[in-house]
Order: C-alpha cells, then sequence, then structure tokens
C-alpha cells in the first residue's frame, strides 16, 4: 500500500522559532509565543489559545470548546476535561501516544499535525518518537552538550531526562553537579573570611608584650576593632555563601517549575548580592596590594640582614682560623 505524502513549509522567526506552516493546498497556520511559551495559534477562522501558570499548561480554549489539562511534573498531558466528560491519555517510554490534536504531549511539547514529530526548542529539530531518535544531528555533536550520538535522544534515558531545546539534556547528574559548584564555592568563600567574620564579633587579640600597657592591662585579653578592611571581607564571605544559596534555590525551583516567579526571584537576588561581592573583593584586592608589597619588601629586607650577619660571622672564623698558632715555650 502506498503511503500518502504530504508536503510542507515551515517558516521561522527573527528568534528561531516556528512561525508558520503550510501544507501544500492547506491553509498556513500561525504560532504566537509568550517569551518561549507557545501562547495561541490561528488557521483561517479557527482560533486556538494556549492558557498557562508560568510552564504548566492548564487549559486550551477555542470558538468550540474549553479543554482543561491535567498535567504530571514533566508537563506531560495525562488528563483531559471537556464538557464533564475525562479522558486519560498514556504514553511510550518514548512519548509516542495517539493523535489528539490539538493538545501537547510528551514532556509539554506539542506534536506536529502532520508527521506526530515533536518539534523541539520551538521547531529547532524533529524528534520521532516512534523511531526513539531525532530526524536531524545536534549542532553541538559531538563534543558539545549533544553528546556522542547526534541522533540520541536523552541518552536512551527519557523517564528521568528531558530535552526541550533539542540541543542537550537535562539530567540529575547535571543538577548535582551543578548544585554542589554552588555549594562548594559559597562554603569556600566563608571560609576564607573566617578569621575576618571573628574580628567583626569579637574583635582582634593583641600582643601585650608588643604594646606599652600597665600590668593589669597585661593580665586581661586586649582587643581592638575590625578595620575597614576586615569588615570588607567578612561582608565579602558572608555575600558568597547567601548569593550561591539563593542561585542553588532558585535551580531548583526551575527544576519544579520552569522560569516560575520563585524561581525569578532567587535568581534576581542573587545577582543583586553578587554584584557588589564581585566589587568589594575587587576593592580588597587593590587595598591589600600596597601592604602585601610591605610585607614583601621587609621580608627580603629582613632576609638580606640576616645573610649579610652570616657573612660577617663567616668572615670572622676564617679570620680566627688563619691565624698561627701560638706555643709557649719555656726557658
Amino acid at each position: 500500500m502506498r503511503q500518502q505524502t504530504t508536503p510542507c513549509r515551515y517558516r521561522y522567526d527573527a528568534l528561531d522559532r516556528l512561525a508558520t506552516r503550510t501544507p501544500v493546498g492547506g491553509s498556513i497556520a500561525r504560532s504566537f509565543y509568550q517569551s518561549d511559551t507557545l501562547a495561541s495559534e490561528i488557521q483561517d477562522a479557527e482560533h486556538l489559545r494556549f492558557l498557562h501558570h508560568d510552564r504548566q499548561l492548564l487549559a486550551t480554549q477555542s470558538a468550540l470548546a474549553t479543554l482543561l489539562i491535567g498535567s504530571d511534573q514533566q508537563h506531560s498531558v495525562l488528563h483531559t476535561v471537556s464538557a464533564g466528560l475525562p479522558a486519560a491519555i498514556a504514553y511510550t517510554p518514548y512519548g509516542h501516544r495517539q493523535a489528539l490534536n490539538p493538545l501537547p504531549g510528551f514532556n509539554g511539547e506539542r506534536p506536529d499535525p502532520l508527521t506526530g514529530h515533536y518539534l523541539l526548542g520551538n521547531g529547532y529539530r524533529a524528534y520521532n518518537p516512534v523511531l526513539m531518535r531525532f530526524n536531524s544531528p545536534d549542532s553541538l555533536s559531538p563534543f558539545g552538550n549533544g553528546g556522542v550520538n547526534a541522533y540520541g535522544y536523552c541518552a536512551g534515558d527519557p523517564v528521568n531526562r528531558s530535552d526541550p531545546t533539542g540541543h542537550g539534556l537535562i539530567d540529575d547528574v547535571q543538577t548535582y553537579i551543578y548544585l554542589g559548584t554552588a555549594l562548594v564555592t559559597g562554603v569556600f568563600g566563608l571560609l576564607t573570611a573566617r578569621s575576618s567574620i571573628k574580628a567583626v564579633i569579637k574583635g582582634v587579640k593583641l600582643d601585650p608584650e608588643a604594646n606599652a600597657v600597665d600590668a593589669l592591662s597585661q593580665t586581661s585579653a586586649l582587643r581592638r576593632p575590625a578595620t575597614t578592611v576586615e569588615k570588607v571581607s567578612a561582608a565579602i564571605g558572608v555575600g558568597a555563601l547567601i548569593a550561591s544559596a539563593t542561585w542553588t534555590a532558585s535551580y531548583i525551583a526551575g527544576k519544579f517549575e520552569r522560569d516560575s516567579l520563585a524561581a525569578r526571584t532567587l535568581r534576581s537576588v542573587a545577582i543583586v548580592v553578587v554584584v557588589p561581592v564581585v566589587g568589594l573583593r575587587g576593592w580588597t584586592y587593590y587595598r591589600s596590594r600596597p601592604s602585601a608589597r610591605a610585607a614583601k619588601k621587609a621580608s627580603m629586607s629582613k632576609q638580606s640582614s640576616l645573610t649579610g650577619s652570616n657573612r660577617i660571622r663567616s668572615s670572622r672564623s676564617s679570620i680566627r682560623s688563619d691565624d698561627p698558632e701560638i706555643q709557649n715555650t719555656h726557658l
């Protein structure tokens, strides 16, 4: 039996998103987006709206009906309700399902009405759920995020991983590496500023022998307040920890709900904190350079003086060794 082939022309906008879809002999379908999320589609007199909360699809609305949608945490549509009639939707592990136009499907991606393939990245690359592979190679393969297999989908694990852009998979390993790096950076910044934080809280203990103080003061622990540089260093350490913690929290929130209000708020807080932290880090480095040079010069001067004294001692010992030994003679 000969299969019927329907040519179709796809056009993209300046942001590389699918803008129009025109089957040969058919009417043009125009897609409209809010940020990177499909908001509506118009084909002839039919206007279909997609109602979202952040990235979670809640319903579709047209002139004919309103369809309520229930999805999982990966945004795959599992249940629909229309006119009081519920319906369940099932998928294969790689996302294949029965044709249910115009509903989004696996991982919240909408299949192409003609081919049934998922146009990931808003049309960047077509994924075939029947063949369990992409139709075209990834431009980031084999050395980038696309991986060695330029046609593979989610490295053979579509249940625990997703690939919304068609470029690189998102998995738990990348999440753990990202979170671990952020936390280690924050803790390391806090540890490096530990002495400065201690100076701000308790002050710096002075050596009584190096200061002219009375006997009563010598028996008590003398402390001076923290200097400006020490206060700034303490603020840098605490700020680095806060920035890494909020950035980590924003990443976790984004994993559950991409571009959610909580994720955007935490990300903004992290950026607001990290900008002055970086500036203060540069300021402390600039302020510490003269003192570092002075300490280095003092160390070199001390070392040269010790070397000179050692030379004098060695020369004296050599002179003594060159003197003739005088023996007493008895008359």
